[in-house]
């Protein structure tokens, strides 16, 4: 485990993982993309006829993704109030089965074949599932909207969507930025140092305290899986800063042992409890 831990760290500080863009935490914008993930754990048939409120207000949904058999849910649509296509996916329901049905093993990662990195195969084949019509759906949307950013979101298995979906993205060209929340590790220390240097990408992870989830893969013996930058903490009163470039700061989420992990505090963020009630009129 030493020896894994010490080659990790190497990967990382060789290849770097701090953004080239040289991205800003933004609250506003965290939050706006809270409440778009909140809303995946509405009904998925009420996604384009619900009444958006708050930050999403406004918000116009042009596509639901349904696809059972990956369990992948979410939708795209635009935001005109700041000028945004968003794209975000549910998490799930039951934090305990997701983790004891995934499947830890990892795949190469054929996005980008000069990475020469691997990611998590069951969240890689179910983002490849999807991508194709998020990417159909998106490059409609810009011919449209051309002067639209484009946003990504989502929490827990959502955020591993989002995560791998952002990635695809700019490897068609299409500059993007993602705000997570709650996300699992979703590729090894290589892919965490590859995604830190494209520069048409920022990511921001927000991770509530204690939560269980962004442990999981572990990182050290044989599953060796590594968190993306820039992890956004959020302390147990609340207050949010910014992590190193490490990636794996020991400052922020990973100063908690297992035995303090909180499988509760997964369903909690910048103070909302996700369900779909608290994002709704």
């Amino acid at each position: 485990m030493l020896l894994n831990t010490i080659l990790t760290i190497a990967v990382v500080t060789l290849f770097g993982c701090a953004h080239g863009a040289a991205a800003v935490y933004d609250a506003d914008q965290a939050w706006t993309s809270l409440y778009f993930a909140v809303a995946t754990f509405c009904d998925l048939n009420s996604f384009a006829t619900r009444d958006w409120v708050g930050p999403t207000e406004g918000f116009v949904v042009t596509k639901t993704i349904d696809h059972p058999k990956s369990k992948v849910i979410g939708y795209i649509g635009y935001l005109p109030s700041d000028n945004s296509i968003y794209i975000a996916f549910r998490g799930s329901d039951s934090v305990n089965n997701w983790i004891s049905d995934m499947e830890v093993s990892r795949v190469n990662y054929t996005s980008f074949p000069e990475c020469n990195c691997q990611v998590s195969k069951g969240w890689y084949n179910a983002e490849q599932s999807v991508f194709p019509e998020v990417l159909m759906e998106v490059r409609a949307l810009q011919m449209k909207l051309p002067d639209y950013s484009v946003k990504v979101t989502g929490h827990s298995y959502g955020a591993a969507m989002s995560q791998l979906v952002s990635m695809d993205l700019i490897a068609n060209d299409i500059p993007c930025s993602v705000y997570n929340f709650g996300q699992p590790r979703t590729g090894d220390a290589a892919y965490s140092a590859f995604v830190g240097r494209q520069e048409k990408l920022s990511t921001f992870r927000v991770v509530h305290n204690q939560d269980l989830v962004p442990h999981w893969p572990f990182n050290g013996d044989t599953m060796e899986y590594y968190h993306v930058c820039t992890e956004a903490f959020e302390n147990a009163d609340g207050v949010v800063s910014t992590c190193n470039d490490s990636c794996e700061d020991p400052a922020c989420s990973d100063q908690f042992k297992p035995h303090q992990w909180r499988p509760e505090q997964h369903m909690t963020y910048l103070g909302m409890y996700i369900a779909c009630e608290n994002v709704s009129r």
